[in-house]
């Protein structure tokens, strides 16, 4: 390019259209990427339990939180991958306390195993984080009888959830966040078929399993309100997040081509893990939500959830069909567990 095209080209129109693409570009970015967590609460002295703590959204969380003193217990299913995730978290924040357990949500007798052992070494939690979830897996049946996206993002947060609540009694402000998503909107519960063994398709499986952690989200905050019990309840949709292991089981990641096709839409409209982390975070540090329970947030604010989502009876007739899958003992229930309450 001669000097006379070059200074053609740059007292010409093309660098404000350069100028204004890139603007563009850059409010979408922040747009879609949410607000950053308003809540500077320290986590001195807190117990934080994250379930996949080791990559995406959850490896982000224990950072976030670690950076603010919490001692983290993280949960993996593969120890190496965890400890990788876990030294990554001490060089970013030197004085880290991580505990790293192994843990697969998706089968039941293996929670049980997890809880006891939680609870021979501790005797207290403050926020319980159900973040391990998957999404567009084929129709699999664990070893246990259950449809693996329904296992794995629902019945093992409630069971897991119901047997550290005696831990997280212990804390002056107990929290249990479920990780749900968007796509709980659409959701709809197969109550007669919850596995979906007439009929299933992944995208519909992922809605409802994530509707139905929404649905026992208000109801337990419900039960547990009603017996005086302290402890807030919380769903929260972290928006759509790429770089996670949701996306490297998507349709789009198993060809070349639509990857390279749709990286740019994805680079653009979805959410880092840093983002998408943000609401989790928020949920987990900020002192006014101790005044509210059983509600839905996204993007650091409270949201209405779907219409479904707020339907009682369906909730309750959902929760003690769910008690009977898992088989939870009476012990184990609210009755159990919380009797002159």
């Amino acid at each position: 390019m001669s000097i006379e095209q070059f200074y053609s080209f740059a007292t010409g129109w093309w660098p404000y259209v350069i100028s204004i693409l890139v603007t563009i570009i850059s409010t979408i970015r922040i747009y879609m990427g949410g607000p950053p967590c308003p809540a500077k609460n320290r986590m001195d002295g807190k117990i934080v339990l994250i379930t996949g703590g080791c990559s995406g959204i959850g490896f982000e969380t224990a950072k976030e939180l670690a950076g603010r003193g919490a001692t983290l217990i993280l949960t993996c299913r593969d120890y190496e991958k965890g400890q990788k995730a876990a030294d990554k978290i001490k060089r970013s924040t030197r004085d880290a306390k991580i505990d790293l357990k192994l843990l697969d949500v998706s089968e039941m007798a293996n929670i049980r195993r997890f809880a006891i052992l939680i609870k021979k070494y501790y005797n207290r939690i403050d926020v319980l984080i159900n973040n391990a979830g998957i999404i567009f897996q084929p129709k699999i049946t664990t070893s246990e009888g259950f449809e693996l996206t329904l296992a794995t993002n629902y019945l093992g947060p409630f069971l897991l959830t119901h047997l550290l609540l005696p831990l997280l009694r212990q804390s002056s402000n107990g929290r249990v966040i479920n990780l749900t998503s968007l796509s709980h909107m659409t959701g709809r519960i197969h109550i007669r078929d919850l596995n979906m063994e007439r009929k299933y398709a992944q995208a519909e499986a992922f809605a409802q399993s994530k509707l139905a952690l929404v649905m026992f989200t208000r109801h337990l905050a419900s039960l547990l309100k009603h017996k005086g019990i302290g402890i807030g309840v919380y769903a929260v949709n972290p928006g759509i997040v790429r770089n996670t292991n949701h996306l490297k089981s998507s349709p789009f990641a198993k060809s070349l081509m639509a990857r390279i096709s749709t990286y740019p839409w994805i680079w653009l409209f979805l959410k880092t893990p840093k983002q998408g982390c943000q609401t989790v975070v928020f949920t987990a540090v900020e002192p006014n939500l101790s005044t509210v329970t059983g509600v839905y947030l996204s993007d650091c604010e409270i949201k209405n959830p779907s219409e479904y989502a707020k339907n009682e009876a369906s909730s309750k007739q959902l929760y003690e069909k769910t008690c009977e899958m898992v088989q939870l003992k009476r012990e184990e229930t609210l009755v159990g567990l919380f009797p002159s309450n």
